[in-house]
């Protein structure tokens, strides 16, 4: 697929702005090996602490799942279905089973939640959210790629017990991660006057 075009081809622009507006979800079937390596994870990471953080809670966390331990995590999520769910087919629980092993990293993000007088819980999760794809652009931005997808296991306790949230934290998303085909998707993004207006009071 062709590079999306540069949404402000005359402006002088630094790399660090330029590889934000490159980024793109890769489709967890287009992620391969080699996934990132502990030190490109710690990088990640350390981006995601850099979002804004009020009250310097610190609520971002991230659990890496790998290697044969996705084989493991998908048998809990197709458990955790079928106790949702008695009905549910065979088949639909194989693809339940099957989906950590996508791509060669699944990364459960999520927001640990405290209770605080001044800081709200949704306020924990935005400062959560905003670290989730700062550690995203940060591994886009060294090569790879990642998908941010969700499922209703996120809201599933037996699922949270297993990755070692508490109940009241907050499991915000799965991660796919990988190094992407060489043809990744770029798709065309709209322009940027859609998403800004100047105010004018009455």
């Amino acid at each position: 697929m062709p590079e999306a075009p540069f949404p402000l081809a005359e402006a002088p622009v630094n790399e660090a702005v330029r590889a934000l507006l490159a980024r793109a979800s890769v489709p967890p079937r287009q992620l391969h090996d080699p996934a990132p390596d502990a030190a490109a994870l710690s990088l990640a990471v350390a981006a995601a602490a850099r979002a804004p953080d009020h009250g310097w809670l610190r609520p971002w966390r991230f659990v890496g799942i790998q290697g044969e331990d996705r084989a493991k995590f998908g048998d809990l999520l197709a458990q955790a279905m079928q106790a949702r769910a008695p009905d549910t087919p065979e088949a639909r629980l194989e693809l339940e089973r099957l989906k950590p092993l996508r791509s060669p990293l699944l990364v459960a993000a999520g927001a640990a939640i405290r209770a605080h007088p001044k800081i709200p819980a949704w306020e924990q999760e935005a400062t959560a959210a905003a670290g989730i794809m700062n550690f995203i652009n940060a591994l886009d931005a060294m090569g790879f790629g990642c998908c941010w997808l969700s499922s209703p296991a996120l809201q599933d306790l037996s699922i949270k017990a297993a990755l070692g949230f508490a109940e009241t934290d907050r499991l915000l998303g799965w991660i796919y991660v990988g190094t992407p085909e060489a043809e990744r998707p770029r798709p065309e993004r709209p322009a940027p006057q859609g998403f800004w207006r100047d105010w004018q009071p009455a």
